[in-house]
């Protein structure tokens, strides 16, 4: 699910303002920087000098979580979260990182962990609400309905509705998805990514005229959008319109290579070795 919100774990700095040490631990060895980036080299290289400098911790953690080294991020957390153990700002860190590294129910444990610790913490409660639409747990509804009578959160309003419709096409429920998904086209036409879902409710029904309709118009708004041409290629496959599936295909790649997707249907469709 992509919120089109930054809930980023850049987040925890408006915490960090609050945050203080109260004394310090026995720190654990950095890991083996033999297959790390410069970044984080020079991270741990400054941390070994200066231990307790928990900035440094925390761009270490960052870095890590960036390029998909969750084990490691989430063992300075841990030595972060021992000088501080309710940190709302390090308790959410972690969490971010279990959720990337796919281990739902831990990460749905610290972003509640994070919400107890601040009292109140909008962006642990999407992030908490996104997770549980994606298990089919009604609790989506539950904390999305509070977040919507929040005025903190009100910034947030396009994404809270989108996890809202998230949860009821986890459920099948498509009627209310789809009344959801026109919800946040009409406050924000700009939402492109409840363009997308809209259109594969269309799609998964084999609606494919009206699936591309919905992934064209995102085209439209954002010539840069590489998810709209490839599902527009998509769709245009199963309608037989071979040759603009491939042109289809080739613009969503120029945009993002990473969509493999679209590389296996060019090879399938023989423009690729």
């Amino acid at each position: 699910m992509h919120l089109k919100a930054a809930l980023s774990i850049s987040i925890i700095s408006l915490f960090f303002a609050a945050c203080t040490n109260n004394g310090t631990v026995k720190n654990e060895p950095l890991a083996d920087t033999a297959s790390t980036t410069p970044q984080i080299r020079e991270l741990e290289t400054k941390l070994s000098t200066d231990p307790d400098a928990d900035s440094l911790r925390e761009g270490l953690v960052q870095e890590l979580v960036l390029t998909n080294q969750y084990d490691k991020a989430l063992a300075q957390i841990d030595q972060l979260l021992k000088k501080e153990p309710n940190s709302p700002a390090y308790l959410f860190m972690k969490a971010d990182a279990l959720e990337k590294k796919a281990d739902t129910a831990s990460a749905i444990s610290y972003y509640q962990q994070a919400i107890n610790a601040a009292g109140l913490f909008t962006e642990a409660q999407l992030r908490l609400a996104s997770l549980y639409a994606e298990t089919g747990n009604q609790m989506a509804v539950k904390l999305c309905d509070l977040l919507l009578k929040e005025p903190t959160a009100l910034k947030m309003r396009s994404d809270i509705l989108f996890v809202k419709a998230a949860y009821y096409k986890k459920i099948n429920d498509a009627a209310k998805a789809t009344a959801l998904y026109n919800q946040i086209i009409r406050e924000d036409y700009t939402y492109l990514e409840a363009y997308i879902e809209k259109g594969l409710i269309f799609y998964d029904k084999g609606q494919f005229a009206e699936a591309h309709k919905l992934f064209e118009r995102t085209t439209n708004i954002s010539n840069q959008f590489a998810d709209g041409y490839f599902w527009m290629a998509k769709t245009e496959e199963k309608m037989n319109k071979t040759q603009e599936a491939i042109d289809n295909y080739k613009r969503s790649l120029a945009l993002d290579q990473s969509i493999t997707e679209a590389k296996d249907a060019l090879k399938r469709l023989g423009v690729v070795k």
